[in-house]
């Protein structure tokens, strides 16, 4: 059965009236792990630990910035530790990094933050969006300059399926081309209608059928459905997506 996990910047605004009682509601839905998106809740690590343990829902990555790389790091990544983490990442890319050498500066900070996450057992990635597939002026995608020139061993991907089909690329050839490299997928749909807006998993036209297959055979471990913008409302977008993902046999 595939592991799916619910981000938790899909129910963002849910999550400052009431954090507990959303977790629970995710639970509830059928997720049995969450990615958080920085906010704790104003819990400590300990805490949410304690708090997810009760729910029976894990947490299996998070992400940070670029800034904390430089410095501060080793706390955050002592509590993704507590949280029972596996997984923890950079989501954003900066402007000041968006050159073709810039790029190349990233990745030795993020091979650096890999090789201390190492020694808490977490392993480090990098989420991409659409800016990624813009070329460069040595003709290469941004996403292959950071990838190409980073070791596999150290720095994974948490591909986005939606903003790779956003940035013009398919997804599918993405996760194969990162065999090995990609243990978590995000999961997000688009819409038909000429704005591909985010759309609901399983409910606008992105291949699922292809990218669970082609996810399976290059070793994804988890499933992570994220909603941008939430088509029906945070909790619901959430819970219609894997209604969606059961009902297509995508549970596996």
């Amino acid at each position: 059965m595939r592991k799916i996990a619910l981000q938790l910047y899909t129910v963002r605004e849910t999550l400052k009236k009431d954090f507990v009682g959303t977790l629970a509601q995710v639970a509830r839905i059928g997720y049995t792990g969450v990615e958080l998106a920085g906010d704790m809740g104003g819990h400590s690590a300990r805490e949410l630990r304690r708090i997810l343990d009760d729910l029976g829902i894990r947490m299996i990555s998070g992400h940070v910035g670029m800034d904390a790389l430089g410095g501060g790091l080793e706390k955050l990544l002592e509590d993704y530790a507590m949280l029972g983490a596996g997984y923890v990442g950079v989501a954003w890319m900066p402007e000041s990094y968006r050159s073709e050498t810039g790029w190349l500066r990233a990745g030795r900070l993020m091979e650096q933050a890999a090789l201390q996450a190492q020694k808490h057992d977490l392993v480090f990635h990098y989420h991409n969006h659409a800016f990624e597939f813009e070329r460069l002026p040595n003709g290469k995608y941004a996403f292959d300059q950071l990838f190409d020139n980073t070791d596999p061993a150290l720095l994974k991907s948490q591909l986005d399926v939606y903003w790779v089909k956003k940035g013009g690329e398919d997804p599918v050839a993405y996760i194969k081309k990162l065999s090995g490299r990609v243990p978590l997928i995000h999961l997000k749909d688009m819409s038909a209608d000429p704005s591909h807006t985010f759309e609901i998993v399983g409910e606008g036209i992105l291949d699922f059928d292809a990218v669970f297959a082609a996810g399976d055979a290059s070793g994804v471990d988890w499933y992570i459905v994220e909603q941008d913008k939430c088509p029906k409302g945070e909790l619901e977008s959430a819970r219609r997506s894997y209604q969606n993902i059961v009902a297509r046999g995508w549970l596996g």
